[in-house]
């Protein structure tokens, strides 16, 4: 449910900005940008590469390894921040070391499927919460968008199921593939009209 490489766009659109609103440091902030658009493409194989993972059968995957992903929410959020748009993005909880088991990219690529949807549900303010649950590190992210309709919600976790017009419909349901793969859930609530709610519980650390 999101485009291909929502960070090359999002890195465009603020050195855009930039060079729109002449700021100072714009070579800073071109170089920034260069290094992080230059990453992401060195990425987009592994993206590939999930989707031909989506039919695999979650025993046959490679398996998570504990990894902090507090570091990844906070990377993630701020990705958002730089692109178009007045969305407030609020992180909570992110502060200290969160280890969790999963797959670092992957996991990225995960939670900024859930932040896109929420900035197409044309959100105003997104809130994302860290935090530990007895054995679990759980992510909630919380919108005010739209909202999805009741009679879509049975349908979000199909494959090539979409609302929209664009993209492959695939972004929730490699989501929830992935996230089983490594032991975790995924969870969506919503109402229409006032805002959807993601979880991503994951299996925390036992070494942390």
């Amino acid at each position: 449910m999101v485009d291909a490489a929502p960070p090359i766009r999002l890195g465009v659109q603020h050195l855009k900005r930039a060079h729109r609103d002449g700021r100072v440091d714009y070579e800073r902030v071109l170089d920034q940008n260069v290094g992080r658009i230059l990453a992401e493409i060195d990425r987009l194989d592994e993206i590939a590469r999930a989707f031909s993972r989506y039919g695999t059968a979650p025993a046959e995957r490679p398996p998570g390894t504990a990894m902090d992903v507090a570091a990844i929410v906070r990377d993630v959020v701020e990705l958002e921040r730089m692109g178009e748009g007045d969305v407030v993005w609020r992180v909570s909880g992110a502060d200290a070391p969160a280890m969790a088991i999963a797959s670092g990219d992957e996991l990225r690529e995960v939670l900024l499927n859930v932040l896109e949807n929420a900035r197409l549900a044309t959100a105003r303010h997104v809130h994302v919460v860290l935090e530990r649950v007895e054995d679990r590190v759980r992510i909630t992210v919380s919108d005010d968008g739209v909202g999805i309709p009741d009679d879509v919600m049975p349908k979000i976790f199909e494959p090539h199921f979409s609302t929209r017009t664009s993209g492959s419909g695939l972004g929730l349901a490699i989501s929830r593939s992935l996230v089983d793969a490594w032991g975790g859930e995924i969870n969506v609530s919503s109402s229409r009209g006032q805002g959807t709610s993601v979880v991503i519980a994951l299996a925390a650390d036992p070494q942390a």
